[in-house]
């Protein structure tokens, strides 16, 4: 990645907003009064704590983009490990690498992971739906109505079932591009959700 490419992804020091609102001028007034930023800089360190702990979250919750991740409807914990780590990869790459304030040509390390973090995004955004609309178009097609892919059958006690009709095609036979396309799936997801444990000292905001 050289300058060029650098500046044009905007991986640089932001233009930060110069306006002046009430906000400014609060904390200008209290540095210029007493020396300090923040108000709860000449507060006890308690107070500090507690507003940001329990009174801040009330209204202005953090992480709320990752909670919503989390859906409402029940989902094995399987699907949830894979849903809740490509978000947090979404969210950092959208929210914070594409305009963040991090030189990302810093150092080898930085270029390494900057790369990884752009193709796992590809991957989750465009290549992962992908394998799954081919995996599910793979899935064998039924001729006809439902209800003629069963056979009525009478069991040793008498009673009337039905069964999926069976046509002589083996398991690993019908269902072979779906569980390769299954597996490259699970072998790509795994990948990431490993390397994220390797490279998480650099998903820091």
């Amino acid at each position: 990645m050289n300058n060029e490419t650098f500046f044009a992804r905007n991986h640089c020091l932001k233009d930060f907003s110069t306006s002046k609102g009430i906000i400014y001028k609060v904390r200008s007034f209290l540095f210029e009064k007493f020396g300090v930023w923040d108000v709860w800089d000449i507060l006890p360190y308690k107070w500090s704590m507690w507003y940001y702990d329990v009174i801040k979250p009330i209204f202005r919750p953090s992480n709320s983009r990752i909670r919503k991740s989390v859906p409402k409807q029940y989902r094995d914990v399987t699907s949830l490990i894979v849903d809740i780590n490509f978000e947090f990869i979404k969210a950092f790459y959208e929210d914070e690498y594409v305009d963040g304030v991090v030189d990302w040509t810093a150092t080898e390390h930085h270029q390494e992971f900057a790369r990884w973090l752009e193709q796992s995004y590809v991957y989750i955004i465009d290549e992962r739906p992908e394998l799954e609309r081919q995996k599910d178009d793979a899935y064998p097609k039924s001729n006809g109505c439902l209800f003629d892919n069963f056979e009525k059958i009478t069991d040793e006690r008498g009673r009337t079932l039905y069964q999926m009709k069976d046509d002589d095609v083996p398991y690993d036979v019908k269902y072979a591009e779906v569980n390769r396309l299954e597996k490259i799936i699970e072998d790509r997801d795994t990948e990431i959700l490993t390397q994220i444990i390797k490279r998480r000292e650099y998903f820091w905001t």
